[in-house]
């Protein structure tokens, strides 16, 4: 294990003695969460740190995926490091309802790997919870991905001796400059980990301009697998929408709904029958998108598009499902109108045989869109998404050239899983 800075700082005190004074607010918060079913009722208990599942035997190693995308690119990486080590046990932690979902779908493919991985909800940063998790799991190695810096998590395992990863390393432009004001504070955090794999060039740099080593291999969620999807439903969907226009707008934001609506509406005037799918970021949002643009059929409640062709897929987990019904996808989080913006993972689609668009705000993805070059457009407002919309669906050779482009560069990708697996075996206490 690498020599860990020992120094804190005022600021990482004060979290110290913030979160310990919070915690009784945090009880009825998580309730507040359950009622709005972002928590689940029976594993609350997980979210204070008190385990409900035995620990297995032998050596443990931890991953730590904050939501769906992140979990999803560690799958390549715990299979690798089962066919290193095939007794090797593993626990994923998550931190969203939809996540642990996913962690469950994908083990439950594979009977033989999922006989050694567990899965728990992460503790709040409180340091008594933190701890006590910690304590009881006592992991050979913790992996934590991208940007789920939480000190007192962190403190807990140097206390217990766990050595300490951080991989898909995030640190753009902006965040360095929020974290070189507060440098040494920084240093005093980041310097408690063993590596740190940076997610792109950039963020290496950035790092090391922080005086912190950090290495670059890729981007892991190039390798993410294939979302997940029911071949039942999509036979089902596609006799359903057979030879209709279709078009898909994913993962949309607060307020890109509304720009959604209006694209839809300028393409019917040329294409009457035209279907246009919603899947919001966040499905429970279903009510307030429903206020801004009007009723429309929910699938969250069985129902399918009617004759204004906008149908509102407020479900978990079924992306996979709708980037193969639809290969014409407009990504969100990038539009202007967003509240912060920053785009979401090109690479989902990409695999997935799709013609992309996107607003011009993703910067929290300019290394992924960077490679898949000329294989995004990018379409800034309404009138732009409604011309290549419009053209997508008019050239159907066009659109496949688009889609042949991105599937092509992530073919490319296929030794990164190994890479990582391997550095982090060594990593192991």
């Amino acid at each position: 294990m690498s020599f860990h800075s020992q120094r804190s700082t005022v600021i990482l005190t004060a979290w110290k003695v913030i979160a310990t004074m919070l915690q009784p607010l945090l009880k009825p918060y998580l309730w507040y969460r359950c009622k709005k079913g972002k928590e689940i009722k029976e594993r609350l208990s997980e979210r204070m740190g008190v385990v409900s599942l035995p620990r297995k035997l032998g050596g443990i190693i931890h991953f730590h995926a904050a939501s769906v995308g992140e979990v999803i690119s560690i799958f390549p990486i715990i299979t690798e490091l089962h066919k290193i080590e095939p007794r090797q046990k593993f626990l994923v932690t998550t931190g969203t309802v939809t996540s642990s979902q996913i962690v469950q779908q994908h083990f439950s493919s594979d009977p033989e790997l999922s006989k050694h991985v567990q899965h728990q909800f992460i503790p709040l940063d409180v340091p008594k919870w933190v701890e006590r998790f910690v304590s009881f799991w006592q992991p050979s190695l913790s992996i934590i991905v991208e940007s789920e810096l939480w000190p007192n998590l962190i403190d807990a395992f140097n206390k217990y001796q766990v050595p300490i990863a951080l991989i898909n390393a995030r640190l753009s432009d902006r965040s360095f400059t929020t974290w070189h004001r507060f440098q040494r504070t920084a240093f005093a955090l980041l310097s408690k980990f063993d590596w740190i794999a940076a997610r792109s060039l950039q963020d290496q740099y950035n790092f090391e301009k922080l005086g912190i080593k950090a290495t670059y291999l890729g981007d892991i969620k190039q390798i993410a697998p294939k979302l997940v999807f029911d071949m039942q439903e999509l036979n089902c969907l596609r006799e359903l929408f057979k030879n209709k226009p279709i078009w898909l707008a994913a993962s949309t934001h607060a307020t890109e709904e509304i720009i959604i609506a209006k694209a839809h509406e300028a393409l019917k005037t040329k294409w009457p029958e035209l279907i246009t799918i919603i899947v919001p970021r966040h499905p429970e949002r279903s009510k307030e998108i429903i206020e801004q643009i009007g009723q429309m059929p929910q699938r969250s409640l069985n129902q399918l598009p009617d004759k204004k062709g906008l149908w509102l897929c407020d479900t978990l987990g079924e992306l996979g499902l709708f980037y193969r019904l639809c290969d014409i996808v407009f990504i969100g989080n990038s539009l202007d109108s967003t509240h912060k913006g920053g785009g979401h993972n090109p690479f989902e689609p990409a695999k997935l045989h799709c013609a992309m668009a996107s607003g011009n705000q993703i910067h929290n993805f300019k290394e992924a869109y960077g490679l898949l070059e000329e294989a995004v457009t990018i379409t800034p407002d309404v009138e732009s998404l409604v011309a290549w919309v419009d053209e997508m669906l008019r050239d159907p050779q066009k659109r496949d050239k688009y889609a042949q482009s991105a599937l092509h560069t992530m073919d490319q990708q296929s030794q990164l899983a190994y890479d990582i697996a391997s550095h982090l075996y060594f990593l192991k206490a």
